[in-house]
């Protein structure tokens, strides 16, 4: 009985070591440069050239908007449809309702809308390229993977508070 009471926590012991993973260490900044490179292979395929803001967000305005560019503390009022580098869409609000409206600031988006949408003012259609870093990280969401980048098409309907 001891012989195999033996064998049974050893090979319990060997199972549970088996089992463990190397910690795998995620680095952010690695991850952004890396993601750098994929949004700029993908403007290449299409032949667009984008701007990119001091944070690393690229976009492309299609149509410049007039008045006074969005804030902090501003209601953005926006349509929009955001898909991945693999062009599948993710959401949309374009055909349904008024538009989406958040206050710039208020954490209500991720960062990269924040960061993007002061760049912009009434009118304004652009392409957004927002690194995971300004979208939902190494986490990602049911829908979306993590370390995605996020392509948002947008349409600033209007701007309040400015």
């Amino acid at each position: 009985m001891k012989p195999i009471r033996t064998f049974l926590i050893l090979a319990f012991v060997a199972l549970a070591f088996s089992a463990c993973k190397e910690d795998v260490i995620f680095d952010a900044d690695e991850q952004f440069v890396r993601e750098g490179i994929l949004i700029d292979q993908y403007l290449a395929e299409k032949n667009l050239v984008a701007q990119t803001d001091e944070s690393g967000i690229r976009y492309t305005i299609t149509e410049q908007g007039t008045g006074e560019n969005a804030k902090f503390g501003s209601t953005v009022v926006v349509k929009y449809t955001g898909y991945l580098l693999d062009g599948s869409t993710f959401d949309t609000n374009v055909g349904s309702g008024n538009g989406y409206d958040f206050v710039i600031g208020q954490d209500a988006v991720i960062q990269g809308w924040n960061i993007a949408f002061k760049l912009f003012n009434k009118g304004t259609e652009a392409t957004i390229y927002i690194p995971s870093k300004y979208g939902y990280g190494n986490n990602g969401n049911p829908i979306i993977p993590a370390n995605s980048v996020l392509i948002f098409d947008v349409r600033v309907v209007d701007i309040l508070g400015n």
